[in-house]
């Protein structure tokens, strides 16, 4: 009797780790693609600042997939020829290498063959339908804002031009009158800043403690993405675990606050709206939250880029979302 129960209960619970195996192995890949890869990479999604690697277990040999996973420096050291036509089409920007092991790149390519089969292959766009954009017209602010700063820049170089042309006939200089002058010019700049400042900051868009927005989105920078989630993300780690907004939506009008972070460098986080307007922007550091408020009353879908600098892949971090 107990040997049939002993057998029974193999049966039933065979199947069991095995599965739960897979299912692990399937999870652990999810993590590392969302921690390790998917800043530079898409899985259906089009090429970013590497190439789209969906179908990637069907363009190249495991072996091959596995060895560039862990060691890219090396291959391209060695003049691997796939490597190298890699590096020469995205703007030689090199894969480094992410310390990987075997097992972790067998979990990442299991992912990648996973999300590969649950996908369709992106659709490609045809020739005829990519039409250059026009020429943005700039709203008010700005263009008041950029006629000041040339009018300004005049000014300064006026002043550099007068001052290097007066340098060529050396004469006295009536020390006492100089520094009359020079009190003169720093009072009039400070009652310049001061009134500037007394007619701007009250529009500047400063969170209200008393005014609770109606969004409140999640914004994690990395070297070069925009990740967006309902929960905040403060490490690479919380990346694969916390769910993410892979399509972000908002309702129109609302007033939605972006508390924007930094997982590795500074980054900016710049919002443009559908007529590619800047809208509104804030800093991205690491170890920091900035409470970024804005009402998006138009429709339409609005674009973020990063606007600071931060490595090579800067010019391909961009996301955006949807207002409807």
């Amino acid at each position: 009797m107990h040997r049939i129960v002993a057998v029974v209960l193999a049966l039933l619970f065979a199947p069991v780790g095995p599965a739960r195996a897979e299912a692990d192995a399937a999870g652990q890949g999810r993590i590392l693609f969302e921690q390790k890869c998917a800043s530079c990479h898409t899985i259906g999604g089009g090429p970013r600042v590497g190439p789209d690697l969906h179908g990637a277990h069907q363009r190249r040999s495991e072996e091959w997939l596995i060895r560039f996973i862990t060691q890219p420096d090396r291959m391209i050291a060695e003049k691997d020829e796939v490597a190298v036509r890699l590096v020469e089409q995205f703007n030689r920007i090199v894969m480094p290498n992410l310390g990987l092991k075997e097992a972790e790149a067998q979990a990442l390519l299991g992912h990648i063959r996973a999300a590969s089969d649950a996908a369709a292959a992106p659709a490609e766009i045809p020739a005829a339908a990519v039409a250059a954009l026009g020429r943005p017209q700039l709203i008010a602010p700005q263009s008041i804002v950029l006629g000041i700063f040339f009018f300004i820049s005049a000014i300064i170089l006026l002043v550099f031009a007068w001052v290097g042309l007066s340098t060529r006939s050396p004469e006295e200089v009536n020390v006492k009158k100089a520094y009359g002058f020079r009190k003169a010019m720093f009072a009039t700049a400070s009652v310049v800043v001061v009134a500037a400042l007394a007619l701007t900051m009250p529009g500047a868009p400063y969170a209200v403690a008393s005014l609770k927005p109606d969004r409140i989105v999640y914004v994690a920078a990395r070297q070069f993405d925009f990740v967006f989630s309902d929960e905040p993300i403060t490490s690479a780690a919380d990346l694969g675990r916390i769910p993410t907004l892979q399509r972000l939506e908002l309702p129109a009008d609302a007033l939605v606050e972006f508390r924007v972070t930094s997982l590795d460098v500074n980054h900016g986080f710049g919002v443009y709206g559908p007529e590619r307007q800047l809208l509104a922007q804030t800093q991205a550091m690491p170890g920091y939250v900035n409470r970024l408020r804005v009402r998006l009353a138009q429709g339409g879908y609005y674009k973020v880029f990063c606007l600071e600098y931060c490595a090579a892949g800067h010019h391909a971090m961009q996301s955006g979302f949807n207002v409807k």
